[in-house]
């Protein structure tokens, strides 16, 4: 029992640790900036935080005298590099498939038939080497994130709750922490019904998928090094890739009036794809 309460105010201590800061600086960019993304401050204000979540692993350990036992922070290369391979293709064919699926929900005049003919491949491939090589040399933000959320808050969750709710309990709250953002636009944009709740919910929808991918990685690997990897690619490459190939076979603006239906066409195709590959790595790592 005893345990059981350390453990409760650890994941409070993490979680205070994790948002205040976080909603406190958006709020006062708010305040100062308004709800916009174009300012200069907009990229210093997300990558300070997503190095908030580290800050707050390493503190709400040494502040409850935890240890860094259990960091998951050494990766194993032997072993390990098909998980690394996985952590940077997956965003490229999310892309892809995103192109796909975008072509046939809303892009006038234009086919996944067109997309698949007309593309060109070589510069595609190029572009996603580029993302790859930028999100190996900036891994920080990644790793940021992915040392609070996969390295600590899951396995905490995990100690009380089964794997399945750990991964929807955890979800749930990145999602949320990404709230004062969604308010700023971010992702989803300020043109649709609901603004901005109905953002909130999408992202903490798609948060617990792209949280399954990137634990079972760190589970896979007993590292969290693949899951910053393959966040930070992710960042990068999803959006990257199918803008370049509707360069292709759209003249024009390809985005649709209503600014949340590109960015969901991205998260379903995501999501489905995490939860996809999640469970095969889970089947073949068990193996």
């Amino acid at each position: 029992m005893k345990s059981d309460k350390i453990s409760t105010r650890r994941i409070l201590i993490f979680l205070a640790l994790s948002f205040i800061p976080t909603w406190a600086l958006a709020f006062l960019y708010m305040a100062k900036y308004g709800k916009n993304m174009d300012g200069a401050y907009y990229g210093m204000l997300c990558s300070i935080a997503m190095l908030i979540p580290a800050a707050a692993n390493i503190l709400t350990r040494v502040i409850t005298k935890e240890g860094f036992d259990g960091s998951k922070l050494p990766l194993k290369f032997k072993g390990n590099v098909r998980y690394l391979f996985i952590a940077l293709c997956f965003p490229v064919v999310c892309g892809y498939i995103t192109a796909l699926a975008s072509a046939a929900a809303f892009i006038p005049d234009c086919s996944p038939l067109d997309i698949i003919i007309k593309t060109d491949y070589m510069n595609v491939a190029a572009m996603a080497l580029y993302c790859a090589g930028v999100s190996v040399m900036g891994i920080i933000p990644g790793f940021g994130e992915e040392f609070g959320w996969r390295a600590y808050l899951t396995p905490k969750l995990e100690e009380k709750m089964p794997f399945p709710a750990a991964i929807t309990v955890s979800g749930i709250i990145w999602g949320l922490w990404h709230a004062p953002l969604i308010v700023c636009g971010h992702n989803f944009g300020s043109n649709y019904r609901g603004y901005p709740y109905v953002g909130i919910a999408l992202m903490c929808v798609f948060c617990i998928f792209m949280g399954l991918f990137l634990t079972v990685l760190v589970k896979a690997t007993n590292s969290v090094i693949p899951a910053a990897l393959g966040h930070i690619a992710f960042n990068n490459t999803v959006g990257t890739v199918p803008g370049i190939m509707f360069t292709y076979v759209v003249s024009e603006d390809y985005a649709p009036g209503n600014s949340l239906v590109y960015p969901a066409v991205i998260m379903g195709v995501t999501a489905a794809a995490a939860l996809a590959v999640g469970v095969m790595i889970i089947r073949f790592s068990r193996r």
